[in-house]
């Protein structure tokens, strides 16, 4: 299956993908990092929107480290429009720079950022899309016992471990719960697809399109 249609027409809830990551290197970044994060979308904590507790936030790639929401928060109307750029903070997480920089199979990126979900936090049940596409990518660092991710209509929890990287679609009502005693470190990326992307993608497909 090609491309579009792997993340248009397969109505996949997520696809696992292909890729190796230094996990426990950037892991080690974020954890040093903790005390620069951020509250994450706390505008949307209650008042007729969905509930979060612990749910932490910081751009390595982005408008600047501590700018995490869509770029709407901000007065911009596209990605495009937008000032991304590496953040100040990537001098701080040498390898994650490197890793995005060089490695991961984009080359142009919107937001890149660290997502911190403290013991005992949760994001309740909300979707991020009006449309049911798999993007963007989830990358556990670390994903402790008893930290589970849960899409409606999908029988058990998205199978997260460290170093695994998900593409999601967000489209799906999905909720968080870290019903442990550690902080869980993932990274959510997007930006512009490319060809090498597409490629991991399919083959990924090859490999892990069933469920």
């Amino acid at each position: 299956m090609k491309y579009k249609e792997i993340v248009t027409e397969s109505g996949l809830p997520w696809l696992e993908l292909d890729l190796t990551i230094p996990h426990e290197d950037m892991l080690e970044e974020a954890i040093n990092l903790k005390d620069e994060f951020v509250k994450h979308r706390d505008e949307d904590n209650g008042g007729g929107g969905y509930r979060h507790k612990g749910w932490r936030s910081l751009c390595i790639h982005g408008i600047d480290p501590y700018k995490t929401n869509h770029y709407e928060q901000y007065g911009y109307k596209s990605n495009n429009e937008t000032p991304y750029n590496w953040t100040e903070i990537c001098a701080r997480c040498p390898i994650t720079h490197e890793f995005f920089k060089y490695y991961f199979p984009y080359d142009t990126y919107y937001r890149v950022r660290f997502m911190l979900l403290e013991p005992q936090g949760y994001i309740t049940p909300h979707e991020d899309s009006f449309e049911h596409r798999l993007s963007p990518i989830n990358i556990a660092l670390n994903n402790p016992e008893g930290c589970n991710f849960k899409m409606k209509g999908h029988k058990g929890y998205l199978p997260f471990a460290s170093g695994k990287s998900l593409l999601l679609d967000v489209g799906n009502t999905h909720a968080v719960y870290n019903n442990s005693n550690e902080d869980r470190y993932h990274i959510i990326v997007h930006g512009k697809t490319t060809k090498k992307f597409k490629e991991l993608v399919e083959r990924s497909y090859a490999k892990n399109g069933t469920q």
